[in-house]
């Protein structure tokens, strides 16, 4: 093979390998939504989403379960995992999977560090009361403004 044909081989395998690189790496991305956003559009029905939010009536059993809010909505999250050592009732959470419509199905969560040094919110203690849904010494805080 001469050269001219060798460069426009190689040049047309990159140019596939990039665009193939391309699409699987932008249809794997997930967009940050808060639960408002879910509720009030339903643009991201079937997609990868990471949904941040305050945890509130958090369930541990076979699976775990809970809702996150904000402001002014909730939606439920189900997570088959292991649950993260520092969630509980109250902590900033990043749940990411996929949107059904109703629930968000993760595949993975991410518990928000609280600012300042310590990571807990007011009044935490790490006390679990044995109810399957609360923690005690914790406060839902007010979904910020």
């Amino acid at each position: 093979m001469n050269r001219k044909a060798k460069a426009i081989g190689g040049g047309v395998g990159i140019v596939v390998l990039l665009a193939i690189l391309a699409s699987t790496t932008m249809g794997a991305t997930a967009e940050f939504v808060s639960p408002t956003d879910l509720e009030e559009t339903d643009a991201h029905e079937g997609d990868l989403v990471k949904l941040e939010g305050r945890v509130v009536n958090l369930q541990d059993g076979d699976r775990i379960t809970f809702d996150v809010a904000d402001a002014n909505h909730t939606k439920a999250v189900v997570y088959d995992g292991q649950m993260p050592e520092t969630m509980s009732k109250g902590r900033l959470v990043v749940a990411e999977g996929h949107f059904d419509g109703e629930t968000v199905h993760a595949d993975s969560l991410t518990v928000r560090a609280h600012e300042g040094e310590d990571a807990a919110p007011e009044g935490h203690d790490h006390s679990y009361n044995g109810t399957g849904n609360d923690y005690e010494g914790t406060d839902v805080p007010s979904a910020p403004s």
